[in-house]
């Protein structure tokens, strides 16, 4: 038992690892970068450029992955 609960104990630790480093990394936009992404989207097509926005859906969130502005209309 103490073994089982040694070895919980080190993947639990592990993964808070994992989570610090990935908030080091920055593997998330903050909330600045996400609102001057959203205010590109609509001043883009707001002066009718032609957008290709690519979102990507899972588990129940939907994340844009790319924009690409492909000309005026």
């Amino acid at each position: 038992m103490e073994a089982k609960m040694k070895k919980l104990s080190d993947l639990l630790s592990k993964t808070i690892e994992q989570t610090k480093e990935n908030v080091v990394k920055k593997l998330a936009l903050t909330y600045e970068e996400m609102e001057q992404e959203c205010n590109e989207i609509m001043d883009g097509f707001a002066e009718g450029k032609d957008l290709v926005v690519s979102v990507m859906s899972a588990m129940g969130e939907e994340q844009i992955c790319a924009l690409k502005d492909i000309g005026p209309k």
